[in-house]
């Protein structure tokens, strides 16, 4: 018993293998926090990205002088997925709605969208009542938003959102913008003898 007790005294006072033993400990956690600083950096930049690009999209439609066609949104969504590369797939839908005093109402003008979006109607436009910007009666304004779905690199096990990690993130963004040089962006569908421009 003596022994016993000499053998478990030794065993608590030796002090070899302290290091290793906290270094395994610690690495995991250190690990982790490198990927997760790494995620989260990369889904903030990816979101960002995004409402850029969405930006300059708007921008791009605001200073057209002619009408523009379902060649020109093809365009605007080639431009999105290279400015998006992180999404192939990325969205985008453009419309042109205007203010009606009458009865306080937005009313779509016309509506175009290339990827899984579907096209906006004035329903739409009542439910987003509260994201549009106030407007002078029968001012007419250009809507661009973009969807970009971000995958984390790798699973961090949380993440701020509702899911439990940053897998497939939908990035949106929400642009408003009067035309610049005219006073509405018509829609020229070739199946149409006359552009649409409301």
């Amino acid at each position: 018993m003596i022994k016993f007790l000499a053998l478990l005294a030794r065993f608590r006072e030796e002090e070899d293998g302290v290091v290793a033993i906290e270094l395994l400990l610690v690495v995991p956690m250190l690990v982790w926090a490198l990927l997760s600083t790494f995620v989260y950096f990369d889904a903030y930049r990816a979101e960002s990205v995004n409402t850029r690009a969405g930006l300059t999209l708007a921008d791009m439609i605001s200073r057209e002088r002619v009408p523009v066609d379902s060649g020109y949104i093809d365009s605007m969504r080639e431009v999105l997925r290279v400015l998006t590369r992180f999404d192939p797939n990325a969205a985008i839908r453009v419309s042109v709605f205007k203010y009606r005093a009458s009865d306080d109402s937005y009313r779509l003008v016309w509506s175009e969208q290339r990827g899984m979006l579907k096209t906006l109607d004035d329903a739409d436009l009542k439910n987003m009542r509260t994201a549009l910007p106030l407007m002078a009666d029968g001012k007419k304004s250009i809507l661009v938003e973009t969807s970009a779905k971000y995958t984390a690199p790798f699973s961090i096990g949380f993440g701020p959102f509702l899911q439990t990690n940053l897998d497939d993130v939908d990035f949106r963004s929400f642009t408003v913008i009067s035309p610049r040089f005219l006073s509405t962006i018509c829609f020229d569908d070739t199946a149409l003898i006359d552009a649409i421009c409301g």
